[in-house]
């Protein structure tokens, strides 16, 4: 029994990768979080990044701490690295919520070219995302990287990073199976 989790720049694509993933429970840690955020009256998944860093860290060892003591089954835990306001980076995790994680099998990080973010935030009218110019992009992506980095190596475990061109949604499908798979030992 483990745990991956998967992430990635908003826009890579990661919840159209997910959505086609049959093989394993799927744990949104924003959705989880937004049942929290309803009791201080942020109804939007889009607003949760503008609460403050404490409440959101709350909220996050909150889910952490369900999900741990909850799901006893393999699981994605589908959450982002970062969370960007502005200049700030928000952490997905602290040292503790990841020690608290003692069954994290891997890291999967869904990237995809700043280019295909941008026409994929664009074009996506189910969220309410900020228009960011490719150089920002570029930069989210460096600092989720080096966050996803830090994070595996903390924790000892494989981090797998599925490219998810655009148009190519089946082969991100095909490569995040293997990785599960590997990384359940299956």
């Amino acid at each position: 029994m483990g745990k991956i989790i998967v992430t990635g720049t908003p826009g890579s694509g990661k919840s159209t990768v997910l959505s086609k993933i049959k093989s394993v429970e799927i744990i949104s840690l924003a959705d989880q979080m937004l049942k929290l955020s309803a009791q201080k009256g942020v109804t939007d998944r889009d607003r949760l990044r503008y609460m403050s860093y404490s409440d959101i860290a709350a909220m996050r060892r909150e889910v952490i701490a369900k999900i741990i003591n909850v799901v006893k089954t393999d699981a994605i835990v589908d959450t982002h690295l970062t969370v960007k306001k502005k200049t700030r980076y928000v952490p997905g995790f602290s040292k503790d919520d990841l020690d608290a994680f003692e069954d994290l099998k891997a890291i999967i990080y869904i990237d995809a070219h700043a280019n295909d973010i941008m026409f994929r935030r664009l074009t996506d009218k189910t969220r309410a995302r900020e228009e960011e110019p490719e150089e920002e992009i570029h930069e989210q992506r460096r600092v989720n990287i080096a966050i996803a980095s830090y994070y595996a190596s903390y924790m000892n475990i494989p981090l797998y990073i599925i490219k998810n061109r655009q148009g190519m949604v089946d082969e991100a499908v095909a490569a995040m199976e293997e990785a599960i798979n590997e990384a359940l030992g299956k």
